[in-house]
């Protein structure tokens, strides 16, 4: 049995046997008011062993969603409590909401069949399984293709979706953290819907544009936090030997953009390790070449990640507009509007540096420097923090509909300001 309490600082170095529990871990929700508790929420969150920063301390009045183990609980509150700042007690037991996360599932396979459902979150195998009954069913639309492998051997596998020959591109991925279970099922949703949706816009997308959809391109590590540590966040490639060794990288911090300029971490250890270079990875390295092979047509990149509720515009490492910020951004803020539509979802918009993290080397920072392509953001789905990676079943189908809502609002206000 691994050990009781688990030092998430140390859940890197975990060669896993049995599934890692998070009896009693709570989160907790904070809002630094000034800059001192800033500064000390952010020396917690680089030197604070055993926590657990679900969102990083970055500016004055943003939230901080963090995790701590139980035996930690009473510490961290009282050195909060000293500096004036009011923890809000989101859960007391995350391992009760990952329960009914994984009780869902469940009850999803007494009635297993070759469909998807969206009510529940969706595992790699279903979705694959699901991807090849598509190609299967409509032969003319779909088809499944393989961007790369992982370092354990495993396909990232997608589907390339049009209705016709030649056409300009679009890349949708997600995955990329493992402990994400959201974005590979709201990217199936998107599948389905311009499959075999009714949408009139959706079925125009496919006549327009071919569609390139990877819903898990941190395949081990997703596998990874489904049988063993729920809140694993690299893939699995071991780093170093012997007692010092470690396992995975940060597969979102690892493109060859401004890598290790800010937002991540130089140590192996770390949760936000950003690896020994840029494409360090396998995994980074073999979906750069599969995306490099359609630069020609690429129009769009969109990532798709948990959590945050941004819709961040390339680049990470200034606040100066380059490329076609402004226009992004414009056509962003008019997406996000009819998100907002059907739940009041609300996001906000702007660059990675100005309203989040400025965490750099992204997916989305290197296509937009290396090819240039007209729309490209990352997606920071539901929630704000409340959740975080528990988020209920209840509220998986409502961010699919939403978020496909704003990818279609996308396409209509990029073609009204004459972007595509």
């Amino acid at each position: 049995m691994l050990m009781k309490l688990i030092l998430f600082s140390v859940l890197s170095a975990i060669v896993a046997t049995e599934k890692v529990r998070y009896d009693n871990f709570s989160l907790y929700k904070l809002h630094p008011a000034n800059e001192e508790q800033l500064e000390f929420l952010k020396d917690l969150h680089e030197n604070g062993e055993g926590l657990d920063f679900w969102y990083p301390p970055t500016r004055v009045g943003d939230y901080v969603s963090v995790v701590s183990p139980p035996d930690m609980k009473e510490e961290f509150e009282n050195s909060l409590k000293n500096r004036d700042i009011h923890p809000e007690v989101m859960l007391e037991n995350i391992q009760e909401a990952f329960d009914a996360q994984l009780q869902s599932r469940r009850k999803r396979d007494t009635n297993a069949t070759r469909e998807l459902f969206w009510t529940a979150y969706q595992t790699q195998d279903e979705i694959i399984e699901w991807f090849h009954h598509l190609a299967q069913t409509y032969p003319d639309v779909v088809s499944v293709v393989i961007g790369g492998r992982s370092y354990e051997g495993r396909n990232i596998t997608g589907v390339r979706i049009s209705r016709g020959t030649g056409l300009r591109a679009m890349f949708l991925e997600g995955g990329q953290v493992g402990a994400d279970w959201l974005s590979p099922t709201v990217l199936t949703y998107i599948v389905d819907q311009l499959v075999r949706g009714e949408d009139p816009e959706a079925r125009a997308a496919t006549e327009e544009f071919e569609w390139h959809i990877f819903p898990i391109i941190n395949p081990d590590g997703f596998e990874f936090s489904q049988d063993s540590v729920r809140l694993w966040v690299k893939n699995r490639r071991p780093i170093g030997s012997g007692i010092q060794q470690t396992f995975g990288v940060d597969l979102t911090k690892n493109w060859n953009s401004q890598w290790g300029v800010s937002g991540g971490s130089f140590t192996p250890a770390s949760d936000n390790f950003i690896g020994l270079g840029p494409f360090s990875e396998i995994e980074t390295r073999s979906l750069s070449r599969y995306i490099e092979s359609i630069r020609f047509r690429l129009e769009g990149v969109l990532s798709f990640r948990q959590f945050g509720q941004r819709f961040l515009v390339p680049f990470a490492h200034t606040s100066e507009a380059l490329y076609n910020f402004n226009d992004v951004l414009t056509v962003g803020r008019r997406a996000m509007g009819s998100l907002a539509v059907r739940y009041g979802t609300q996001y906000i918009v702007g660059s990675s540096r100005n309203v989040h993290d400025g965490a750099t080397g992204t997916l989305a920072d290197w296509v937009k420097h290396r090819f240039n392509p007209t729309l490209v953001a990352t997606y920071q789905l539901r929630d704000l923090g409340l959740w975080g990676y528990t988020l209920p079943v209840v509220q998986v189908q409502p961010s699919c509909e939403e978020t496909f809502d704003s990818l279609m609002a996308l396409l209509r206000e990029a073609r009204f300001t004459n972007m595509l």
